[in-house]
């Protein structure tokens, strides 16, 4: 009894202006293989559900034009791992790999247009981007330490929380990078003033602050975040403005210590 290659119905256009040479042949034999029908060209009039078109990226100078006709692009990555999983080929706008196949994402702290452009890379390696906080959620990225999921991530779900450059390198390699060199750091976003502590104490925590993130301010500014201090006046002026954050000097060994 023959059994159905898992590529069968796929119309497979690769013109080798699109893919990278040293990858032609490779992705050539695994869409054969795998039952795919295999055109060696670029049509971008071809859109149908069952037709696919391989490009190397999304900076390919054609990708613009072969997404506005609404073909189901995918990358070398893609198709080499589907034959090897031997999965069907994706149906969506454009799918780099699977790097993240099944990973679910929640992004914390970005602009609008800054989620869209996670979104896209997300999605291009076949993870999920949750737009609300759920306990299912795999990796949380955030900007910074300010961000509104940040406490709930750390505190509650307690699920790695990376930076945006943990994305951009898993998307590089097409692989879940580990996330340790990606965590985001305690005074991360945070711009800390340090007052009425000894100069050679305080010039340490300037260290630690730098070294974690932070960026340290000899003054204080409306542009601090933080205020670590006893009470005096930077204290009060830091309470009148009302955004600063006037915190103890055991909240910042307590951050520290947390990394």
């Amino acid at each position: 009894m023959m059994t159905t290659k898992v590529f069968t119905g796929a119309n497979v256009f690769m013109s080798r202006n699109l893919v990278p040479p040293e990858q032609f042949d490779a992705l050539h034999h695994a869409l054969k293989l795998n039952g795919a029908q295999v055109f060696l060209c670029c049509d971008p009039s071809r859109n149908a559900l069952n037709d696919y078109h391989v490009i190397s990226s999304p900076q390919h100078e054609k990708f613009g034009d072969l997404q506005a006709k609404g073909c189901n692009l995918i990358g070398p990555q893609c198709v080499l791992s589907c034959a090897k999983e031997q999965r069907q080929l994706p149906q969506q706008e454009f799918t780099c790999c699977l790097a993240m196949d099944g990973v679910k994402i929640l992004a914390s702290g970005f602009e609008k247009d800054e989620k869209v452009e996670i979104g896209k890379l997300v999605i291009a390696m076949g993870g999920i981007l949750h737009t609300k906080a759920s306990l299912d959620v795999s990796f949380v990225i955030v900007k910074n330490v300010l961000a509104a999921k940040y406490k709930w991530a750390v505190n509650i779900l307690k699920k790695p929380v990376v930076t945006i450059n943990w994305l951009h390198q898993c998307w590089k390699e097409h692989r879940l990078v580990p996330q340790e060199s990606f965590k985001v750091l305690p005074f991360s976003g945070l711009t800390i003033c340090v007052s009425r502590i000894p100069a050679d104490e305080r010039k340490e925590m300037e260290r630690i602050i730098l070294q974690n993130g932070g960026k340290y301010s000899p003054e204080l500014t409306k542009k601090c975040s933080h205020l670590i201090s006893p009470e005096g006046d930077k204290y009060k002026v830091a309470t009148r403005w009302g955004h600063i954050h006037t915190v103890t000097k055991r909240w910042f060994d307590q951050s520290v210590a947390r990394r």
